[in-house]
């Protein structure tokens, strides 16, 4: 009997292991995923604001007719919001509802808010170009940058599932006031600029400042299981997952088709100090 207990406590320290182990492999792998998912989103977020950023230099060019600057403030306005949206969306099903298998996403108003955000960002940019100093480049992009922080929070609750989610408003508006800021800044460098160094500024701070958001909305997101709501209405995870890709690659495909549409047409000059005092 001694033996046999001897041999059962023996065995249980590396059953113990083993388990932990697994724990930690596991946890390990998730991490790995998480990682994964946190650089697909500044891939995306990089590709939309270069996109972004591409038309903001060239929207100020007077050279340009009107129907070609209104294509650019077009497309920077749509890169923006669309970035701003549809990869929060991604941000939602991989963070706060990763775990809820039966989570639906409802589409439909963030389909009406997004037509409405980009003509108002149109209009923004479009003044912008037309007086391109940096009282209403800043402006502009602040204004941007908050209009993207409401589709990138419309974005984070349009999952449904059996609980409410909820959001501190304070910690949002600090969340939508950073945003604002680093857009402002974005758009003041990118609008007219003819330096590699401002044109790259710009796009790293759109990009980075946008994840962080969007990472810093889900993390603010609480889930209330005392609330029930409909979770039939919307698409499932494997169908919201066809969708952001479509997004992306069609993000991808616009900067291509602009990038052939630009090609031969004069870059802002060269040899003219930018609006920033840049060279």
């Amino acid at each position: 009997m001694a033996a046999v207990y001897g041999d059962a406590h023996r065995r249980r320290p590396r059953a113990v292991a083993t388990s932990s182990s697994r724990i930690y492999e596991e946890a390990e792998h998730a991490v790995d995923h998480h990682v994964w998912f946190v650089l697909g989103v500044l891939l995306g977020n990089g590709i939309g604001s270069l996109l972004a950023v591409f038309c903001l230099v060239r929207m100020t060019d007077q050279r340009r007719t009107v129907r070609n600057r209104l294509l650019l403030v077009l497309v920077a306005a749509w890169a923006l919001i669309e970035t701003a949206r549809d990869d929060m969306l991604f941000v939602a099903a991989t963070t706060i509802h990763m775990s809820d298998y039966e989570v639906h996403f409802f589409l439909a108003p963030s389909m009406g808010l997004t037509a409405i955000a980009v003509l108002f960002t149109v209009g923004i940019f479009w003044f912008a170009a037309a007086h391109p100093r940096p009282l209403w480049t800043i402006g502009g992009g602040i204004a941007a940058g908050l209009l993207m922080t409401a589709m990138s929070l419309q974005a984070a609750f349009s999952g449904r599932t059996d609980t409410s989610t909820t959001i501190d408003v304070a910690n949002a508006a600090m969340i939508a006031a950073g945003l604002g800021v680093t857009t402002g800044m974005a758009v003041w460098l990118g609008t007219g600029a003819t330096s590699r160094q401002a044109r790259a500024t710009a796009v790293t701070l759109l990009a980075v400042g946008l994840t962080i958001v969007q990472y810093l909305i889900s993390a603010e997101v609480t889930t209330d299981p005392s609330v029930t709501v409909n979770s039939d209405a919307g698409i499932n995870p494997v169908q919201l997952a066809v969708f952001t890709a479509v997004a992306f690659g069609v993000r991808a495909i616009a900067l291509t088709v602009m990038s052939m549409i630009e090609e031969g047409r004069p870059d802002p000059a060269a040899d003219q100090i930018d609006v920033h005092g840049i060279r």
